[in-house]
């Protein structure tokens, strides 16, 4: 009978212990036991591949759990099928353990079926998105384009503003591809010089507006980034300059070490305007925004999507007249 710590049992998350040798397992608390739809008795002893869908098999179960106990930790998704019946989904994560002298590879897990659901009704609606309602936009635009208005009258006017709003539409559905692809980091992210990227953004702004001060302060700092990373920096410093007038204004780029608690700190900040309160909800207040009361802007929406995927965390060190910062932390990766 394995020795359990205690606490197994009153954590509110799945744990399994399993073999390291033959994957089976071992122990399963009680939330693994509601979770998976099996007593403890059945479960011990079973192989993962015996509640697995059957997209799914003991063979790359076995892998996974072998490499994590050879010392590389995993994390993956993974779709069981309950005695019942029921197919859920599964997030996973196993890392080598040691009991009573004893090596096992335990298993946290927790049920991510809902997010499964909502990210198919994500996928669903993008793609109407994406598809439909720019196919009318454009035919729309097309049709303005094959009437004889003249600019200078008062449909002229209208005519104008209409196709400008259309332009916003449009600009707006060519943000979904951005937002979608940012709440995952791409499989190629790799360990990465933040200073290096952040100054080579930094540096390409600062030719192009050569009358703000412009100061960079970065460190030699590492942590795990793809390509939407630099997307992020970019709307930030971007921001910094579109909202504030140029004369006087001083932006400074910083990138530091945080040995304390192993983080890297990216802060953008200014002489310039204080960002509405508005604009600034994605970060203050999360995901949901007010449906009747919210800021036309989608940018700070997708940096903190990005950051999240990273790990990380995006927040206002500072926010007045006399100067406006923002934060990003990402967790450090060593060379």
């Amino acid at each position: 009978m394995v020795s359990i710590p205690d606490h197994f049992d009153s954590l509110e998350v799945g744990i399994l212990l399993h073999d390291p040798e033959t994957g089976e397992v071992c122990f399963a608390n009680e939330f693994a036991q509601e979770l998976y739809g099996y007593p403890e008795d059945e479960l011990i002893g079973m192989n993962v591949g015996a509640f697995s869908s059957e997209s799914f098999s003991q063979t790359e179960a076995q892998q996974r759990i072998q490499a994590a106990a050879d010392g590389q930790s995993q994390r993956f998704e993974w779709r069981n099928k309950r005695s019942s019946g029921e197919l859920y989904w599964i997030e996973v994560r196993l890392s080598a353990i040691t009991i009573d002298d004893t090596p096992y590879v335990v298993a946290l897990v927790r049920d991510i079926s809902e997010y499964k659901l909502n990210l198919r009704h994500l996928r669903v609606l993008t793609r109407i998105t994406r598809h439909n309602l720019r196919n009318k936009l454009n035919a729309i635009d097309g049709f303005f384009d094959q009437l004889d208005i003249d600019d200078t009258t008062a449909n002229g006017d209208v005519a104008g503003r209409i196709r400008h709003n259309i332009s916003e539409l449009l600009n707006l559905t060519n943000w979904i591809d951005t937002v979608k692809s940012a709440t995952k980091v791409a499989p190629s992210a790799e360990t990465r010089d933040i200073c290096q990227l952040v100054t080579d953004i930094g540096e390409t702004y600062r030719r192009e507006y050569p009358e703000i001060t412009w100061q960079f302060d970065c460190e030699a700092a590492y942590a795990t980034a793809d390509s939407t990373l630099r997307s992020a920096i970019d709307e930030l410093i971007d921001n910094a300059v579109t909202h504030n007038p140029h004369e006087g204004l001083a932006i400074t780029v910083s990138v530091t070490e945080r040995p304390d608690d192993g983080q890297v700190c990216i802060c953008i900040e200014d002489t310039g305007r204080p960002i509405p309160e508005m604009e600034i909800e994605p970060i203050v207040g999360g995901y949901d925004p007010d449906p009747l009361e919210h800021g036309d802007g989608i940018g700070l929406w997708e940096v903190q999507t990005i950051i999240n995927a990273h790990g990380g965390r995006v927040s206002i060190a500072a926010n007045s007249v006399e100067r406006t910062a923002i934060e990003v932390v990402l967790p450090e990766q060593r060379e």
